[in-house]
């Protein structure tokens, strides 16, 4: 039975059977579901996943095997407020996920001189 053209709709689109919102949500979750194997199948092959954005901004996951401890490593490597007077200091932060072992989460910092050939060179810890 068909309606008339005098009767009303339902509100707010009720009669479309998918939105473009749930689609766009729909695909972005099939995206993240195809890309996560991946990236696991590629970390259990290489051992290891970096990201380097910079000449010292770097997020490394790594697979941890040891003996003691069995688990996954992430650091990330950031610059320490600004370049002064031709050093630079790099916070460093290590965290891990570990199934069989203990771990606790560290950070250091190593500061860099520049040179005179353009680079830097390792000066030592953060004062």
């Amino acid at each position: 039975m068909r309606a008339s053209p005098g009767a009303a709709q339902p509100a707010g689109g009720m009669n479309q059977p998918v939105s473009r919102t749930s689609c766009l949500i729909a695909v972005v979750v099939w995206l993240f579901l195809m890309i996560v194997p991946c990236l696991a199948i590629a970390l259990a092959m290489r051992g290891e996943l970096a990201w380097k954005r910079g000449d010292f901004v770097e997020d490394r996951v790594w697979i941890v095997n040891e003996p003691e401890a069995a688990g996954l490593g992430y650091s990330a490597a950031r610059v320490a407020g600004s370049e002064a007077a031709g050093s630079l200091c790099v916070r460093t932060q290590v965290y891990f996920l570990l199934w069989k072992g203990a771990s606790e989460t560290t950070e250091y910092c190593e500061c860099y001189t520049q040179s005179t050939s353009g680079g830097y060179e390792l000066a030592g810890g953060c004062p």
